[in-house]
């Protein structure tokens, strides 16, 4: 092989190793796009999971409000319950609880103190929490129908 053989091998070694270096730069750079891109996504996926979450529980706060009232209509010595609200029912995979807390009110017999508190999804750490606090009239117990 002469002289002129070897600088020519070597101008194409050289060559293919400058296309395979900008190869991998250009696959870096598209890998980071990419990877910038997915966690946007993820970020903006939990952010409107978070919003529908917190919305959900200020509607199930309201409807426990009117939960306790129907309640309370029918029989005033309502204390409250732990009210367990399928994904299903919320039309998800999240399921809440609702709890509703009853006591009377104070120099006011004919008047109840509901508490509400709205847990979406019902999981200790990952929630959105609304609460909501009511008074609300009911007839006393001792004077129901008597006939």
């Amino acid at each position: 092989m002469g002289r002129n053989d070897r600088r020519h091998a070597g101008s194409v070694v050289a060559r293919r190793g400058v296309v395979l270096l900008a190869a991998l730069v250009c696959v870096g750079i598209a890998g980071a796009v990419l990877v910038s891109t997915l966690r946007s996504a993820i970020s903006q996926r939990r952010s409107l999971q978070a919003r529908f979450c917190r919305v959900q529980a200020a509607w199930l706060a309201e409807s426990a409000l009117e939960r306790a009232a129907w309640q309370l209509a029918a029989d005033p010595d309502y204390r409250g319950e732990v009210w367990k609200v399928p994904a299903q029912s919320l039309g998800g995979n999240l399921p809440a609880t609702v709890t509703i807390q009853v006591e009377p009110v104070p120099d006011s017999p004919d008047a109840r103190m509901v508490r509400v508190r709205a847990d979406c999804p019902d999981d200790p750490v990952h929630r959105a929490r609304f609460s909501k606090q009511l008074t609300i009239s009911v007839r006393p117990s001792d004077q129901g129908d008597k006939r």
